[in-house]
């Protein structure tokens, strides 16, 4: 899968702009606060219907204009082209997605996976730092682009624990229910809950049991030194996993949760909401500098948690190794390569590294890569055949191309 061109109109500080892009490598470079991010977040709108930067629409739109208009056109690997269009409009706030020109009606059933992406930038650091709603995410809308029943589990699951909750305020708040009635609707709901969340845990330990081989062997790749990263998966009714499902087949899954639920009741309606479900879990990434033990296992034993251990460099380079990871198992997955955009991630590392992921990407598909430093398309060009790769000078919403080759 490649992306052809790329349309903006009145998008971030672009007025209109029309890009062609390589096959290979597009190296996008200028001062900051130029524009060169708001072209990768211009083509992730197409994969993921919203920004890879969390933003609204609204912040989307050119200062003093109305709407947006963003238009992607992919060609897959049998040569058939795709044009997806996504245009906001403020007032009034209407959001229209089109696909060759026809309307779409849900973005998550017609189009999402269909253009596998994979983004970093430096916002992406939270998947590491941040919280486990961050780490989660990241899974979620990976196994999400892989399997459709997956991701029509968790909207399930979400509409569950909308109606849920809202029971348990109506009740403990409100008033709405006798304690009998609250109770026999909240027995039905954690039925219902607990057979959808085994079946969504037992698909994230299954994927994980892949993504998780795929992943220490970049880690090991990246890493200079004899450090291994690895990632586990921690639920209230599991514990921490290290890999695979085990034991942990969906019916057991569903009996450990009902007799969960059944536990916390009394807490869970003086709260009133659900304290239960993979809604709660994390992925715990842990990494081991015991360089003298040989023995994988208690060198896995006597790892450390990254989050709250592991030095900047450590994180950075963990999270490269989850990026391209994500990567590996998509292509996998989808039979195809996906796009990968880079956003200035070569920033603040030491050379060593830098020369290491530059080497590593020859082995990827169509690459967009934004940077400060235009000196980084030199070590690229070792790489790369030059009709391989097309500079981008972006200054002040105006984009230059400097040698097209397609």
């Amino acid at each position: 899968m490649i992306l052809k061109k790329l349309f903006l109109r009145n998008f971030r500080n672009y007025t209109e702009e029309n890009l062609a892009f390589n096959a290979k490598f597009n190296f996008i470079y200028g001062n900051n606060g130029q524009g060169k991010t708001n072209i990768l977040e211009g083509i992730s709108y197409s994969a993921f219907g919203k920004s890879f930067l969390g933003c609204s629409e609204t912040d989307c739109i050119k200062f003093g204009e109305n709407d947006f208009l963003i238009e992607s056109e992919f060609e897959n690997d049998l040569e058939n082209r795709d044009v997806i269009g996504i245009s906001y409009s403020m007032e009034p706030k209407i959001k229209s997605i089109h696909r060759n020109r026809e309307r779409v009606s849900s973005f998550s059933s017609e189009i999402f996976g269909r253009y596998p992406m994979v983004f970093l930038s430096p916002k992406s650091m939270s998947i590491t730092y941040g919280n486990p709603s961050d780490r989660r995410k990241f899974f979620d809308i990976l196994i999400s682009q892989t399997s459709r029943v997956y991701l029509d589990h968790l909207k399930e699951l979400a509409k569950i624990l909308r109606q849920k909750n809202a029971l348990l305020r109506n009740y403990s708040v409100f008033k709405k229910y006798t304690f009998a009635e609250m109770k026999n609707l909240l027995t039905s709901y954690n039925e219902r809950l607990a057979e959808i969340s085994s079946l969504i845990i037992f698909k994230r330990l299954n994927a994980l049991s892949e993504f998780r081989q795929i992943f220490e062997r970049n880690f090991s790749f990246l890493i200079q030194q004899d450090h291994r990263g690895y990632i586990n998966y921690s639920s209230d009714i599991l514990g921490e996993l290290k890999s695979g499902t085990g034991n942990a087949v969906p019916e057991l899954i569903r009996e450990k949760l009902i007799n969960h639920i059944q536990s916390i009741f009394e807490e869970e309606v003086s709260r009133s909401v659900s304290l239960s479900g993979p809604q709660r879990d994390d992925y715990i990434f842990r990494l081991s500098k015991d360089v003298n033990q040989k023995d994988p296992g208690l060198r896995e034993k006597n790892s450390f948690d990254l989050k709250n251990f592991a030095s900047q460099g450590e994180h950075k380079t963990f999270l490269v190794a989850l990026k391209l990871s994500e990567y590996d198992f998509l292509k996998d997955k989808k039979y195809t390569s996906p796009v990968l955009l880079l956003d200035d991630i070569l920033s603040e590392l030491d050379e060593s590294r830098v020369s290491m992921i530059i080497s590593h990407l020859k082995d990827y598909g169509q690459i967009f890569l934004t940077t400060t430093d235009k000196s980084y398309a030199d070590k690229i060009r070792s790489f790369y055949k030059n009709e391989e790769i097309s500079e981008f000078r972006i200054e002040n919403g105006k984009t230059a191309a400097l040698n097209e080759k397609h």
